[in-house]
């Protein structure tokens, strides 16, 4: 903070920072005024790319209307869109194609959870016997193992599976 602000603070202005508190609270040293306000879990952000429940239920169905609108819908999901009135149906989608393409994402989901999940149960195992070292060689060994050796292989395989999958044409009602 430069000398004007101080000056212009011991003046009595307020200036407000970016996360809404006030400089002048912030100067005189009241605890927790730049503190931000706890946000609700279930207003955060989420930081990955999913809506919570994709795995199970499913991928998103991106659907792309004529007029050029785009929307992410869930199967079973109608869709009327703000640009030009067109109404579409994720009903109209075979059940049993979805289903193969949920059954693929799930299968392909399965082996990074085991790997990590045998990691941390052996991580836990040499803690709980007094060998720490190895988990100091067991951590940095599993993540290359991963990235270099098994990542691209599964990613590889999966590209392949979705290749494979059916693709669908939605056309509004």
């Amino acid at each position: 903070m430069g000398q004007r602000s101080r000056a212009r603070i011991a003046a009595g202005e307020q200036a407000v920072t970016s996360d809404g508190a006030s400089t002048a609270a912030a100067v005189r040293g009241r605890p927790g005024s730049r503190r931000r306000k706890r946000v609700p879990w279930s207003q955060r952000e989420r930081l990955g790319h999913e809506e919570p429940g994709s795995v199970l239920r499913g991928p998103p169905i991106a659907v792309t209307c004529e007029c050029g609108q785009k929307q992410d819908l869930r199967y079973g999901d109608r869709w009327t869109c703000e640009g030009c009135g067109r109404i579409y149906d994720t009903n109209r989608i075979p059940r049993d194609q979805y289903d193969e393409v949920r059954r693929v994402q799930l299968r392909y989901r399965v082996l990074p959870v085991c790997l990590g999940l045998g990691t941390v149960a052996l991580a836990a195992f040499f803690t709980l016997t007094g060998n720490v070292f190895s988990v100091f060689f067991l951590l940095p060994l599993t993540l290359m193992m991963w990235f270099m050796i098994v990542r691209p292989i599964h990613r590889k395989r999966y590209r392949a599976a979705i290749a494979g999958l059916p693709s669908w044409n939605l056309h509004a009602e």
